[in-house]
């Protein structure tokens, strides 16, 4: 038997990272387009504009409506209590009640979903990109 001499063997370059799917590609239009809406209702908020955000808040349901197919921006449940409570509190001139329930919302932006959470897109269930809404508010990573 001959030895086989390992530092003769050039590594082969990785094959390259395969295509996003579709699925993923919709959420990343989607929520590249949600974010700077979040944020403009966040600072409309903190600034004090009810007027401002209750347009936001607007625009935010209209991109739902035209995206998702429903009033809300947010696919989780949880997140889209929170919005229509924002909205609730805006309907009511309710600044303060406004910004606390959009500091709750935003504090689900750091939390993760649990393993077995399943989310319906548009079109398909979404498994791995299950948080789609994770990525959906001013502190958003992707």
């Amino acid at each position: 038997m001959s030895a086989i001499s390992l530092s003769s063997i050039t590594p082969q370059p990785s094959a390259a990272a395969p295509p996003a799917s579709p699925t993923s590609t919709f959420w990343q239009k989607y929520l590249s387009e949600r974010r700077p809406e979040v944020q403009q209702l966040k600072d409309a908020l903190q600034s004090g504009d009810i007027a401002a955000a209750q347009q936001d808040y607007k625009n935010l349901i209209a991109l739902g409506n035209n995206v998702l197919g429903k009033d809300n921006p947010f696919v989780r449940s949880d997140r889209a209590l929170d919005f229509d409570a924002v909205g609730g509190a805006l309907q009511n001139g309710d600044l303060a009640g406004a910004q606390q329930a959009f500091a709750t919302l935003e504090s689900t932006f750091q939390q993760k979903l649990p393993p077995d959470t399943n989310l319906i897109s548009p079109t398909t269930t979404v498994g791995t990109a299950a948080d789609a809404d994770s990525a959906s508010g001013v502190n958003i990573t992707a």
